[in-house]
């Protein structure tokens, strides 16, 4: 199989969350009542002024420069990285920034994230998020297997 394109995968995974961040703006009722989607996962459009589960949540258009630049640049380390990896961990961190670009052209375009995705279990819902946080977060955890798997891989060449 082929070596997997960044490029290709943060085009498609960014557009693909910004197309339903642009549906749920258009469709969702802002904080209004949540709409049963998944089993676990309601539609209810929020906007989140920090980063993820809305740490680092500031007022004023200073903090909100700030915490775009630090994203911008968070993102784009992370895309050398992506274009400077192999096999899984290239798609891994291509997942990421896919995400996080989505994410920062999101917070540019609007000031705010938009989320719409309300993670429940019964009456509790612990966090509303978008598809990019999935992203981010697939990218995350298939990195640290990355990382697992070439440690025991080193291991193994050793002993």
């Amino acid at each position: 199989m082929k070596t997997a394109r960044p490029a290709l995968i943060i085009a498609f995974g960014a557009a693909l969350d910004l197309a339903a961040k642009l549906w749920a703006r258009t469709s969702l009722e802002p904080y209004g009542a949540a709409t049963d989607f998944l089993p676990f996962v309601a539609l209810r459009l929020t906007f989140n002024q920090g980063v993820s589960f809305s740490l680092f949540s500031f007022e004023g258009e200073t903090a909100r420069l700030v915490l775009l630049l630090a994203t911008a640049a968070l993102t784009a380390s992370f895309a050398l990285w992506a274009f400077r990896s192999q096999g899984l961990e290239r798609i891994a961190a291509s997942f990421i920034v896919a995400g996080a670009l989505a994410n920062v052209i999101d917070r540019a375009v609007y000031g705010v994230v938009t989320d719409y995705l309300d993670l429940h279990f019964g009456a509790w819902h612990p966090f509303v998020f978008n598809l990019a946080d999935v992203w981010i977060t697939a990218g995350a955890i298939s990195l640290f297997f990355c990382q697992f798997s070439q440690k025991q891989s080193r291991v193994a060449l050793r002993g």
